[in-house]
């Protein structure tokens, strides 16, 4: 057994890299893109861009939200903060909302089918021992998941695997995120899109 978990280790670290690096690429391009769109000074051009790839482009932001939960590479307020900037409030949350759902659900299955094994594959040793410890806990991990689903700072990703080594029931893991992800998803995203503007007019004011 501790021959196994040192394997997965030594196969985990160039993964946890290669995501980390990427990750890094990732946000450049992204704040290139939206340095280069002209997002702040002609959102409408933005989404004339979008309009032109038709109902593609909703599509593959989606699968690309719920391959982001569940190969974790950008933070997950990055993502959410371009779909809405990319589909608008209302489109961009529900595409949000939907694909980390399907992705979290993905998630909690995987890990209750392939155990602490797959949990452990996408993150770092550190983050792993650190909240592994939760699994058999029962209420306590209940309101522990609900707590790093409402407040930001968690790996909500990974807790979400841990919640499929747990006891708990798919029933009550929907109820859960359905109760506290949607709403602190918009206040998460909204809250950088109008810093965000509000830095760009203040500069632009200079």
């Amino acid at each position: 057994m501790a021959h196994l978990k040192r394997t997965l280790i030594h196969y985990q670290k160039p993964i946890v890299k290669f995501t980390s690096i990427l990750g890094v690429i990732l946000l450049i391009g992204i704040a290139f893109f939206i340095l280069k769109s002209g997002f702040f000074s002609n959102p409408d051009r933005v989404q004339g861009w979008i309009e032109e790839f038709g109902s593609i482009a909703p599509l593959a932001f989606l699968g690309l939200t719920f391959v982001q939960v569940v190969i974790p590479v950008l933070p997950g307020n990055v993502s959410t903060v371009v779909g809405v900037m990319l589909f608008g409030i209302g489109l961009g949350s529900f595409l949000n909302i939907l694909g980390i759902f399907i992705g979290s659900l993905a998630n909690f299955w995987l890990a209750r089918r392939f155990g602490r094994g797959f949990a452990s594959y996408f993150v770092k040793e550190e983050t792993y021992n650190k909240y592994i410890g939760w699994v058999n806990k029962g209420k306590r991990f209940e309101r522990f998941l609900w707590i790093s689903m409402i407040f930001p700072g968690f790996p909500d990703d990974f807790i979400c695997l841990i919640a499929g080594l747990s006891k708990m029931t798919l029933k009550k893991f929907i109820f859960y995120f359905l109760l506290c992800k949607p709403v602190t998803l918009f206040f998460y995203t909204l809250v950088p899109i109008y810093g965000m503007q509000y830095l760009y007019d203040m500069f632009q004011s200079f």
